[in-house]
């Protein structure tokens, strides 16, 4: 769990994530990750509290999808003992997405946005001013593969965000995590993980690009400095050599450069 303590910290200290009075709502999907940021935060909130003398607040809340029946029991129980405020909302995404479906799947795209939306409503009634997410490190890079395969985009989501709409911070404490050490932990801390009932787990574009990233280069003893490249290269914005400077985006467009290269193929 130190490791886990050491990333958020180190990720506050880069990203200014998390302030004094402020009242976190974590989404909680019942995975490994989400589950460890709520415990992180957790015990992050008494060290700063020691420390710094900060009073922040922090809330788990899970989003019942209702896509299968879950048993909580275990769940519950678990946030009881700690002592750490959990919710667990009720919702209708399970029919929304049933009755959305394309070709016989869900979308993962409208499930995304819908539990944005939802957990910020959530968040809204708590009084919080912040929603924590678990993504790390490894689904940072990830996501920027798939942006740049899919889209022809270099981008990937950011540490935090702020939504003037519904003026909400979207923060993720654990960016700089690695996927691997959160196994470890929630492994050894034996946490009780539920199943989110997706049809689609395991079978989704960011499972394809995981599988590609781990047998291309992680695990590839050629690549070994890959996953510290990747990550460094999400941060060191001051290096970005492309093709186009800003003032040379107003002059160009890229569909009609590359729609001309690809006629003159023909």
């Amino acid at each position: 769990m130190r490791t886990i303590i050491g990333n958020i910290t180190q990720a506050n200290k880069a990203f200014d994530l998390i302030q004094d009075k402020d009242y976190v709502c974590v989404g909680v999907s019942g995975g490994k990750d989400s589950m460890l940021l709520l415990e992180g935060l957790s015990l992050y909130k008494k060290i700063v509290k020691e420390k710094l003398g900060w009073d922040i607040k922090v809330v788990g809340v899970h989003l019942k999808m209702s896509l299968c029946a879950i048993d909580y029991t275990e769940i519950t129980k678990y946030w009881k003992e700690k002592e750490v405020d959990f919710i667990i909302a009720d919702t209708h995404m399970g029919e929304i997405l049933m009755n959305k479906m394309k070709n016989n799947k869900l979308q993962c795209s409208l499930c995304s946005k819908m539990k944005k939306a939802i957990l910020i409503e959530e968040a809204k009634k708590l009084g919080c001013n912040k929603v924590a997410m678990g993504h790390h490190a490894d689904d940072a890079i990830e996501t920027f593969f798939m942006n740049l395969i899919n889209e022809g985009r270099i981008a990937t989501f950011k540490p935090k965000m702020y939504l003037d709409r519904t003026d909400i911070w979207f923060i993720r404490p654990l960016i700089l995590a690695r996927e691997k050490d959160i196994k470890k932990i929630t492994n050894k801390a034996e946490m009780p993980i539920i199943p989110c009932g997706c049809p689609m787990e395991g079978f989704t574009q960011r499972d394809t690009t995981k599988d590609f990233l781990l047998e291309s280069f992680y695990r590839n003893k050629k690549w070994e400095a890959s996953y510290k490249n990747f990550l460094v290269a999400l941060m060191n914005g001051k290096e970005c050599d492309l093709w186009f400077t800003n003032e040379d985006k107003t002059k160009n467009n890229f569909k009609d450069i590359i729609g001309k290269c690809k006629e003159a193929e023909k």
